[in-house]
């Protein structure tokens, strides 16, 4: 009874190691909160789309 015990609790030890290592989702990563913040703030009108500049060669 003792050794499967062990082998249950070895199992769930291993998959709960295994289940914590994987992606973290996009937004709940600093950058992704960050993109998130943008977001709304544009899609709810606190402020306006940044553009983008074009891109001028200096004539020499």
């Amino acid at each position: 009874m003792k050794a499967v015990f062990k082998n249950l609790m070895l199992i769930g030890l291993i998959f709960t190691i295994f289940a914590a290592c994987g992606p973290r989702p996009q937004y709940k990563t600093a950058l992704g909160k960050k993109k998130l913040k943008h977001y709304n703030s544009v899609q709810f009108g606190k402020e306006k789309p940044k553009t983008i500049k074009s891109f001028k060669r200096n004539n020499r």
